[in-house]
């Protein structure tokens, strides 16, 4: 669906935070759209923009197939600034020509504080005085493209709270902020990126970007002013509620992740790939999904082409992602990803799959600290005390205390016995 009251005609798009996955995602989103000039500015750093110039602004996209890459120049961008030149990006946000700012600041950018040197959002806050005190009336649309729950929300509260009085009142008349979710894999580029552009287009790029062929992008359909035709290019998607998008992605994709990142390395295995070819593994992935989309108002057929792309996804031997790191965070994790569909569900029973993900985190732990690991997570140390208990039921209280689970939930005793039942080398 495309906004009626939204124009796609030509203007300017300002991104903040440039790096591989704008590359890979929103900005060849832009691209394919056609039409538009782009600024882009870097987050710290001023390698990338740099980088950058040094080619002409274009560059390389390497999509990763399970048998083949595909490989094509990106030529969307025009100008490459540093995040230290604040008044080039005043001066673009002013411009009546721009229309659209996206952002991919990371979460932290969302709360790097007030000062313009250290803040994307400060500087942001800069560029909107300037524009209302330029007597701009055209809108512009503010996009945050983060992998955050809510990211328009978050953008908006971080960045209203930075406004001066007289911008904040001209804001609701002339901004629009606007909530996405985005999803396409792009692991860090290998040595043989920059050969391989050279090899299939002559190009001498420095800083080829690779990804994966899925790709989506929900866009909530909130634009008053201009923007890109963004839905011409795949999996681009404008609708007016992003939340069901986001929570599908994070019970199924993420929710998937989790259980594979426990559970593969409980039984043996180090990679994404090698875990859904494992076939409990795979049952299990498959009980997860079964009752996370039970928990999910839409159409089935949506949700078996989803699962179904998941699983081409994850079966990629070309991108196969570590299971160590997708480990990480568990205490963060597993309370939005499992907790919830088991309380929809009606308790552990009845979930059994997300009781399994919980049981392999808390096996998997277990096993690393006894073994004289480290866990990354925000909760190591208490990790650390709590898994060296001989007492299963003791000691799986204490983790998922972590959790914020009760002692007295039947949840505790769902996973101390399906523990045992976890698949083993």
């Amino acid at each position: 669906m495309t906004s009626s009251a939204a124009s796609t005609d030509e203007g300017r798009l300002v991104h903040l935070g440039i790096g591989n996955f704008a590359r890979a995602h929103t900005l060849h989103a832009t691209a394919v759209a056609g039409s538009w000039s782009v600024a882009v500015f870097t987050g710290r750093s001023a390698a990338m923009a740099d980088a950058l110039n040094a080619q002409g602004c274009d560059y390389g996209l390497i999509v990763r197939g399970a048998e083949d890459d595909a490989v094509e120049i990106i030529d969307v961008i025009d100008e490459a600034h540093p995040a230290a030149d604040v008044d080039a990006l005043v001066r673009l946000i002013a411009d009546p020509f721009t229309a659209v700012v996206t952002l991919t600041i990371t979460e932290k950018g969302y709360s790097a504080g007030s000062d313009p040197a250290e803040s994307a959002v400060a500087r942001l806050a800069l560029g909107l005085k300037a524009r209302r005190e330029a007597g701009v009336e055209e809108p512009i649309a503010l996009v945050s493209c983060d992998n955050l729950t809510g990211n328009g929300e978050v953008l908006r509260e971080a960045l209203v709270a930075l406004l001066d009085e007289e911008t904040r009142t001209w804001f609701e008349g002339h901004v629009d902020v606007v909530s996405t979710m985005v999803d396409r894999i792009t692991p860090s580029a290998d040595e043989g990126a920059s050969v391989l552009v050279a090899e299939r287009t002559g190009f001498a790029d420095a800083i080829p970007v690779v990804t994966e062929p899925f790709s989506e992008w929900v866009i909530q359909d909130a634009f008053r002013g201009r923007r890109p035709a963004w839905e011409k290019a795949d999996g681009v998607q404008l609708v007016e509620d992003v939340e069901l998008h986001e929570l599908r992605k994070l019970r199924l994709l993420n929710g998937a992740h989790t259980l594979m990142a426990y559970a593969g390395q409980v039984a043996g295995v180090e990679r994404i790939d090698q875990a859904i070819a494992h076939s409990e593994v795979r049952a299990l992935v498959n009980a997860l999904w079964d009752e996370a989309r039970s928990t999910l108002p839409l159409p089935p057929e949506q949700l078996d082409a989803y699962t179904a792309s998941l699983e081409e996804r994850f079966r990629n031997p070309r991108l196969a992602d570590q299971l160590i790191r997708i480990a990480a965070d568990g205490t963060a994790k597993l309370p939005v990803r499992a907790l919830p569909v088991i309380a929809e569900r009606g308790g552990p029973d009845q979930a059994p799959g997300e009781v399994a993900a919980v049981a392999a985190w808390t096996a998997w732990v277990t096993d690393r600290v006894r073994a004289g690991h480290e866990v990354q997570d925000p909760q190591a140390a208490a990790i650390a005390a709590a898994a060296p208990i001989q007492d299963a039921t003791e000691r799986v209280t204490a983790l998922l205390a972590l959790l914020g689970v009760d002692s007295a939930d039947p949840l505790v005793a769902a996973v101390v016995a399906e523990e045992q039942r976890l698949p083993r080398p």
